[in-house]
């Protein structure tokens, strides 16, 4: 177990877990000038705490990640690559 500092000043427990991805999309956004800018987020490491979301009672997880981002000037050099 490690402790995890929260956004809210809290620290918790977590146990970092192994995970895989299935699938990591881009998302994309047209900009203003014609360019399109490419998003995407990957995951780096997941912890699996001891709290409950107060709704569902589900495990609360914390995720690293990290964005990788980049641009093209058409739709279609995005769609290629």
């Amino acid at each position: 177990m490690i402790k995890i500092s929260l956004p809210d000043g809290r620290t918790i427990e977590g146990e970092e877990i192994n995970f895989e991805p299935i699938k990591e999309d881009w998302n994309l956004y047209k900009l203003e000038d014609g360019r399109i800018l490419k998003v995407k987020l990957v995951l780096v490491k997941v912890y699996k705490t001891n709290e409950k979301d107060p709704l569902t009672g589900e495990p609360i997880y914390v995720v690293t990640s990290t964005n990788i981002v980049t641009t093209s000037s058409k739709l279609e050099e995005v769609k290629e690559g």
